[in-house]
């Protein structure tokens, strides 16, 4: 199992009009990781999968901001399986 990833921008996103953008290429062979182990967002959590994640971060106010990630995944052998999840973030550090 490996994962490359690239961030771009600020490296912590605390102040208003802070940004990050991210990209990664993420490849977990079959029974490489134990499930328990694994990204529960990366295809659903399981092994045996390829993919990228693309994503960024942007500040809304001090310690708030918004965030939103791309997961798109593919089974490296087997059947051919295709997950794609979306998700949204919203966090305020107090």
């Amino acid at each position: 199992a490996y994962q490359v990833k690239l961030t771009v921008g600020m490296p912590d996103v605390a102040n208003r009009h802070d940004w990050q953008v991210f990209g990664a290429y993420k490849r977990i062979e079959a029974d490489a990781v134990m499930d328990a182990f694994t990204d529960s967002d990366f295809n659903l959590g399981g092994t045996n999968a390829k993919g990228t994640i693309l994503g960024g971060s942007y500040g809304l106010d001090k310690n708030t901001w918004f965030t939103a990630r791309w997961y798109s995944t593919r089974e490296v052998s087997g059947l051919p399986l295709s997950i794609d999840v979306f998700l949204f973030d919203l966090t305020a550090r107090f």
